[in-house]
């Protein structure tokens, strides 16, 4: 155990996109084949849903494809065709739900939800809510969209593994809003009982770990190292619009 989480647990949370893609591609059983895309479908749900809400389909049909989708990435052997050599596994699922949403959900018979794939736990209500806070006054285009939820998926992914590294979670509750540079010190040195110095030490250990977790998070979505700068800088791009 390490915080309180199981080994698997951790494998489970550090593990890249493309690694999951390669589960499926190498035949591996079916069980963990449902269970690398199952958890491929909690690491990429919120840009599949922004997407779909931005394109003007209403909240609870959202949610029906949004769940539709990944259950139609595994139906049809998608990832299975995927292949690194595509780049940035960003667009690559772009692509896919753009192919689902123009071909297959048209279709009379489309599937909905359910079948062979664990459902996606998400509350709808939230998601909803959650689009509209972060996305919905969005003056970007679709796509754009849809990058902006990506980012924003890396940089809460790369803070919940900082924060899974913690032994002072408390702590590092304080202490986050100054990894974005938004602090009070002096308050943040009473709250947590900390001399000026030490602070200062902290935050810095801080912001330097997040940008290697956020560039691993990155990493783990691109085909090689070279990519991986001009990815970030594309979706800190994004962010700034």
């Amino acid at each position: 155990m390490v915080n309180g989480k199981s080994v698997t647990d951790f494998y489970d949370f550090h593990t890249t996109r493309w690694s999951l893609v390669s589960r499926l591609r190498l035949g591996e059983d079916d069980s963990s084949a449902r269970k690398a895309l199952s958890l491929l479908c909690q690491q990429c749900w919120f840009p599949v849903y922004a997407f779909v809400r931005r394109i003007g389909i209403k909240a609870a049909d959202a949610e029906d494809l949004t769940q539709g989708f990944f259950q139609y990435v595994l139906a049809h052997d998608l990832m299975a065709e995927a292949q690194q050599e595509r780049g940035r596994f960003r667009s690559y699922l772009l692509g896919c739900l753009k192919r689902f949403l123009g071909d297959e959900w048209q279709k009379k018979g489309a599937q909905r939800r359910g079948g062979h794939l664990t459902p996606i736990h998400f509350d709808a209500l939230a998601a909803d809510e959650r689009y509209r806070l972060e996305v919905e006054a969005l003056s970007t285009n679709d796509e754009g969209a849809f990058d902006q939820s990506w980012a924003h998926g890396l940089l809460d992914h790369a803070l919940a593994n900082l924060r899974a590294e913690q032994a002072d979670a408390e702590r590092f509750d304080l202490l986050a809003p100054a990894l974005l540079g938004h602090e009070d010190r002096g308050r943040l040195a009473t709250a947590t009982g900390m001399n000026e110095n030490a602070l200062k030490v902290a935050i810095h250990r801080l912001r330097k770990r997040y940008r290697e977790l956020l560039r691993e998070a990155v990493a783990s979505t691109v085909e090689s190292d070279t990519e991986v700068e001009d990815e970030l800088g594309y979706l800190i791009a994004c962010l700034r619009r």
